[in-house]
């Protein structure tokens, strides 16, 4: 698995290298929220606001929490060097169940897409490792997206699944020996198949503005609903952005 957690590492490199690309694209800022329902015990839904840069040009795009380059593209396909942002799982503050337990801490995830696209929609598959060594783990995922256009109104409904790595099982969904308690055993976790849905919106109101949201609804496989800590099998995301662009 050493090898896995050194992608993120050249895809930072390249990143950085070509990033000279972007004077040639629309550049814009945004700002978003995001709402997340953690599955861990009396847990609440967690929100998070900030302000993020917005691009879009022949091979960089900026985001709501990421960033792509793409190494090699055509109208069909494209392979890019990735980063995401992966929040905190939970805050132990905000739940008498989860006492005594760390706050896990957010991180930048790196590596590699490669994306498939035609009439038939768009099929993406991801290689993406904690690069801050806060977990270091990493999560392999496939997504399949059906865009669909309504003049300024663009739907995107997907499916996909997500297979992360059994380190970060254990540092988001796990409970270390030095965390357990009475009815809390410690438990490492193990790598699991999760599957999930998802929606995506965007709305242009002007040549300036752009409204974007979205939902993503995650069901939990075994490795992560077996921890003491878990009461519910799926994850909640729920975003939505405004962006005006130079």
């Amino acid at each position: 698995m050493k090898q896995a957690r050194n992608l993120p590492m050249v895809a930072l490199v390249s990143l950085i290298l070509i990033s000279a690309d972007c004077r040639a694209g629309e550049w814009g800022l945004g700002a978003g929220v995001a709402a997340q329902r953690p599955p861990q015990e009396g847990t609440d839904t967690e929100v998070v606001f900030w302000p993020f840069p917005s691009y879009e040009g022949e091979r960089l795009s900026l985001g709501f929490g990421y960033g792509s380059f793409a190494l090699l593209s055509s109208q069909r396909f494209r392979v890019a060097a990735e980063g995401q942002l992966r929040f905190p799982g939970y805050d132990p503050d905000s739940s008498a169940a989860l006492d005594g337990l760390k706050r896990r801490d957010l991180t930048l995830d790196l590596g590699f897409s490669f994306m498939a696209s035609g009439e038939w929609g768009i099929a993406t598959f991801k290689l993406l490792g904690d690069t801050l060594r806060v977990q270091e783990g990493y999560e392999i995922s496939a997504l399949y997206q059906y865009p669909i256009q309504f003049n300024r109104l663009a739907i995107v409904p997907a499916i996909g699944i997500k297979l992360p790595s059994d380190e970060l099982v254990r540092y988001y969904y796990g409970v270390e020996p030095t965390e357990t308690a009475d009815g809390r055993p410690a438990y490492s976790g193990k790598s699991t198949l999760n599957t999930t849905a998802r929606l995506d919106l965007m709305y242009e109101l002007s040549s300036e503005w752009e409204i974007i949201g979205g939902a993503e609804y995650t069901h939990l496989g075994e490795g992560i609903t077996d921890s003491p800590i878990i009461a519910r099998s799926n994850e909640v995301v729920i975003y939505s952005a405004i962006i005006y662009h130079f």
